[in-house]
């Protein structure tokens, strides 16, 4: 195991995370259960799609020499022989001088290398006039186009959108090894902290913090569950146990700090977990740590809500990504420049809630700098990074930011 640290760098931080938590195997979950979860392995088609050469339009089957001349001045008769429809057995033959009238999805009839669309002929009693030609494999979808048998479809680590679990129940894959989304279980501790709808009295506070936390795991699709407790160190544990029993990590809210009424980590070392660090260089987000119970992650979150959406997205974010089988960023990098200068520090990394202006030719990222705290963090779309060693990053500079969904 990793030996513990106390007051450590970011980087190192999430080094540390990331050093401790593996993915898991994948599991086997039929193919309409997978959306928005990982490929454990690369998928290769088990059947040709379509699984026979069909026709792609309401029309005739034909020869296409027979027609090669045909238009509105000079149509093209031929006989028609029979009919077929998306699903039937036999689909028949084409002799030239004949067709074959087909409907979307039918198979294409032997002999025949073409279908004419329906709206570019003329149905006479057992004829068919033919206004305009139709060159071979015109509305011919042949067979394995969409997916070839032993094709790859999916490789391992890509991310599986309905639309490629469409891909892969056409091409015969009906199990999808998979990495599980981790099940996550919330803790708010606090005497002062109240669960959403409860009722509030003075000095008392709605668990924010707790509900934004539960929308970001919705929002990157992991399963969680929450909970609101009083400082009570039995009833603490308790929940911490109780919660995590049927969880594979664990976020706790508050009582990170060092005070006699920050209990989370007390508990947490009288319950016997294997602390992995404590407290990181950065802000917000400083009293953040990190364990293992039982062996699954728990996180525990400042009480304040920009350190505690910080630690949050930093840290436990990005190892969570990781137990999932995704690249541990959370959010994409851009390149913006610099509205207004922001001040660091030599010894920590500060983060700065910003949004995002179009100027011109150029992305521009403002830092906010609204009187609430909790108002910057509802609307900030990008986080600016002051890496640790730098004091300052002036206005006009280009700089990375992450930006937020």
């Amino acid at each position: 195991m990793i030996e513990k640290k106390y007051d450590i760098g970011l980087e190192e931080a999430l080094s540390m995370v990331l050093g401790t938590l593996k993915r898991p195997s994948p599991v086997d979950l039929p193919v309409d259960e997978v959306c928005d979860l990982i490929a454990g392995e690369d998928l290769f088609a088990a059947a040709d799609c379509p699984s026979a050469t069909s026709s792609l339009k309401d029309g005739y089957a034909v020869v296409s020499k027979d027609i090669e001349g045909a238009s509105k001045d000079h149509p093209v008769r031929l006989r028609v022989t029979g009919m077929s429809a998306a699903g039937d057995n036999s689909s028949g033959f084409v002799e030239p001088g004949s067709a074959i009238k087909v409907l979307t999805g039918a198979r294409l009839p032997q002999g025949a290398d073409a279908v004419i669309s329906i709206e570019f002929t003329r149905e006479q009693a057992n004829q068919v006039l033919c206004l305009k030609n139709a060159e071979p494999g015109r509305n011919v979808l042949s067979r394995g186009t969409d997916v070839e048998t032993g094709g790859l479809v999916v490789s391992k680590g890509e991310m599986l959108t309905p639309a490629l679990t469409g891909l892969l129940a056409a091409g015969g894959v009906h199990q999808v090894p998979v990495f599980p989304s981790p099940r996550v279980a919330i803790v708010a501790t606090g005497d002062e902290v109240v669960a959403p709808g409860g009722p509030l009295k003075p000095g008392q506070l709605y668990a924010s913090n707790l509900v934004t936390l539960n929308s970001w795991l919705r929002h990157f699709g992991f399963p969680v569950k929450s909970r609101v407790v009083k400082d009570d160190p039995k009833e603490i544990r308790r929940t911490f146990t109780s919660m995590l029993s049927d969880a594979d990590a664990l976020l706790t809210s508050g009582g990170a700090w060092k005070s006699e009424r920050d209990l989370t980590v007390r508990v947490l070392d009288e319950m016997g977990w294997d602390l992995i660090f404590h407290r990181v260089r950065m802000g917000p987000g400083k009293a953040v740590a990190m364990g293992m119970l039982d062996e699954k992650p728990v996180f525990c979150l400042p009480g304040g809500p920009p350190s505690n959406e910080m630690a949050f997205l930093q840290l436990a974010l990005p190892g969570l990504f990781q137990i999932a089988g995704r690249s541990p960023i959370p959010f994409g990098i851009e390149k913006v420049r610099l509205a207004s200068g922001v001040g660091g520090d030599f010894t920590w990394t500060q983060f700065y809630q910003a949004i995002l202006e179009r100027r011109g030719e150029e992305w521009w990222g403002v830092p906010l700098k609204m009187k609430s705290r909790i108002q910057s963090q509802a609307r900030a779309k990008a986080l600016i990074k002051v890496p640790e060693g730098v004091d300052r990053i002036e206005a006009g500079d280009m700089i990375e930011v992450q930006v937020l969904p």
